[in-house]
């Protein structure tokens, strides 16, 4: 199932500071895995430590999951996509 998974970083279509982290199947399907880091973050840490930040530092159990989710999906294999421009 994880050749199948992409895991897609692109610029936040609200915020040119910010960049949205989701994942979804070749056919698609969205998978609920999506979150937002902040573009400063993601250019200095990466982006397997940025979302292990954002999942030590958050409180709200949605985005623990999401985070994990999103981290095992890239540990697992699954290709990532860049859509993201610096500033």
């Amino acid at each position: 199932m994880t050749e199948n998974i992409i895991v897609e970083i692109s610029n936040h279509r609200s915020s040119p500071k910010k960049v949205s982290v989701k994942a979804y199947c070749n056919d698609n399907q969205k998978l609920p895995s999506a979150v937002i880091i902040s573009l400063e973050q993601y250019e200095s840490a990466g982006l397997t430590q940025s979302l292990t930040q954002l999942l030590n530092k958050s409180k709200s159990q949605n985005i623990i999951d999401k985070c994990k989710a999103l981290l095992s999906y890239i540990a697992a294999g699954a290709t990532i996509r860049m859509n993201c421009y610096s500033r």
